[in-house]
């Protein structure tokens, strides 16, 4: 149940407005610019306020709470994890897998403005907090959160173009002139920005908060911000450290029983989570049960726009710890969904899958079945032969208004980041055979081989990755900092065609209609900084090659 109301910001409570100089009364029913700085309660107000701006991905909309472009395009589809059973309109189909966009024709298109707003109410919360009376206590606090919430911001733009302007001032055009107009900072500089940010706010901000502050930032997701971005940038010593820091904290964080559930409402701010993003069905809410339910359930429609791909599911290990392509004695090529790791049930929705009061059927050949196979996109129904589970509640009828909270940070992600940091920076020593096992007993898979080479444990680090945070968001910053992306894209994602012989079902890879994704390893592993953002500030220069 939701416990948390600092979040939901009443929409006037900010408004500044401008007011006669002559009369002494101030606004009941709004903050003015002088006032929201006399107390705590109305400084809070302000700081709520960029708490409830906080997006979960590049262009985050009402009507999903994961990373997403548009409402029913999530970040997965923009890589060779999933594809969008649509595909008119929607970008990660039209621009991204086409290569069809660049400065003029970004896909994230607000993404760079949203960003810098954000970074900007924390200049103005942390000058004039600074400023204040307020005791020390709560200056200390306040500072902190502010602090972690720019850094968080400024990753966000980080991930996606590399170095952005550091900006730490209010900028203001009307005193300042062209003065406000700065040039990009290397990535290397923002990379040392957000670690002494996070370090500086992690010495005061709680190591845990109660129910009724479920959602602010802690230690923990001071560190795990950090730790993240270490990892993204390669710095494998730091990054190893700093999500050691996490798991010898003290602050009870562990693995939740039920990775399926995990995600749920019911089980919100459990003890994997970190940090997470706060919703409230019909305050804060989402609709994603409408656009990533299969085409026809039991009590509605959905968009069936997340398709997981064959490239994904062939990823999924057997009990016996090996894929297919490793030989497991578990695959049976008449049953290829039996036996696998947990996660596999618990993430996607495959033919003769049980889902809400129905079961869900992608072969071929059933009549009047919305959910079949159509690997051409052009028919409305899956492009894959699977559809997505994990995330979606199955007690939400299609199209009403959610609220299960977005997880940015949790303790599984941690222990994959400690180990794929200290594998490279130490080799597979015990701690990182550690950190695996217990990722993988929860998934119900043995331990790891003995005995593993860097490289070896490297390749399973990265598929216990892949796996454990599929439709997370993940993945794509995973293949960019990889330099992978050029070797994944340069065949076509895979479906599952199932058909029936002789009262037999058959199954059949076959490429996925419109599943080829266009990279340009010269220029694709950053977004175009959008045009607008150049013509403004003739300081900017543009990602090479766009």
């Amino acid at each position: 149940m939701k416990k948390l109301s600092f979040l939901y910001i009443v929409a006037g409570a900010l408004l500044f407005t401008a007011c006669d100089e002559s009369l002494d009364i101030e606004p009941t029913d709004q903050l003015t610019d002088a006032s929201v700085w006399k107390t705590p309660t109305n400084a809070g107000l302000f700081l709520n306020d960029i708490y409830n701006n906080l997006n979960p991905g590049p262009q985050s909309t009402v009507f999903t709470n994961v990373p997403s472009e548009i409402s029913n395009d999530p970040l997965d589809n923009f890589s060779d994890n999933s594809i969008s059973g649509p595909i008119a309109g929607i970008p990660s189909y039209v621009n991204f897998a086409q290569g069809s966009y660049g400065p003029s024709t970004p896909i994230f298109t607000p993404h760079w403005k949203n960003m810098y707003t954000n970074i900007r109410k924390c200049n103005v919360f942390i000058q004039n907090v600074s400023a204040s009376s307020f005791d020390d206590a709560t200056k200390k606090s306040f500072l902190a959160q502010a602090k972690f919430l720019r850094a968080y911001y400024y990753k966000s733009l980080m991930d996606l173009y590399g170095g952005v302007p550091i900006i730490t001032v209010p900028l203001n055009r009307e005193e300042q002139g062209d003065a406000i107009f700065n040039p990009r900072n290397t990535y290397e500089e923002c990379v040392a920005f957000i670690q002494k940010e996070c370090e500086e706010a992690a010495v005061d901000l709680p190591l845990t908060v109660a129910a009724k502050d479920a959602g602010r930032a802690t230690k923990g997701a001071a560190w795990a911000l950090k730790g993240e971005q270490e990892l993204y940038a390669g710095k494998w010593p730091e990054a190893a450290a700093t999500n050691l820091k996490i798991m010898q904290s003290g602050a009870g964080y562990d693995l939740f029983g039920d990775y399926g559930q995990l995600f749920l409402p019911a089980n919100e701010n459990n003890k994997e989570v970190i940090f997470d993003i706060q919703y409230a069905a019909n305050i804060k809410g989402e609709i994603k049960e409408k656009y990533w339910n299969p085409v026809k359930v039991s009590d509605g429609g959905g968009w069936g726009a997340v398709n997981p791909t064959q490239d994904l599911v062939d990823e999924y290990e057997f009990l016996d710890g090996k894929t297919e392509a490793e030989g497991s004695t578990l695959f049976d090529p008449a049953n290829p969904y039996k036996n696998r790791d947990k996660r596999f049930e618990a993430t996607i929705i495959y033919d003769g899958a049980t889902w809400k009061n129905g079961i869900i059927y992608t072969r071929l050949g059933v009549p009047n079945n919305s959910n079949e196979l159509d690997a051409s996109g052009a028919g409305g129904k899956g492009r894959t032969g699977y559809f997505l589970k994990k995330m979606v509640d199955p007690a939400i009828v299609p199209g009403v208004s959610a609220g299960a909270n977005s997880i940015i940070w949790r303790y599984a992600e941690v222990l994959l980041n400690y180990a794929e940091a200290q594998n490279e920076a130490v080799g597979p020593d015990q701690s990182v055979y550690d950190a695996m096992k217990k990722v993988r007993v929860r998934a119900g898979l043995p331990e790891l081989p003995a005995n593993l080479t860097q490289a070896e444990m490297r390749m399973r680090i990265r598929r216990e990755r892949r796996i454990e945070m599929a439709f997370e968001g993940k993945r794509l910053f995973d293949l960019w900092r990889w330099r992978t992306a050029e070797q994944i894209f340069s065949k076509s994602l895979r479906a599952m065609k199932i058909t029936v012989t002789g009262g037999n079902l058959v199954y059949e890879k076959v490429n996925a209609g419109g599943g080829k994704i266009a990279f340009d390893a010269s220029k694709n592993y950053l977004m175009p900084i959008p045009q607008t953002v150049i013509a403004q500030n003739p300081k900017i220069l543009q990602n090479p090659k766009y």
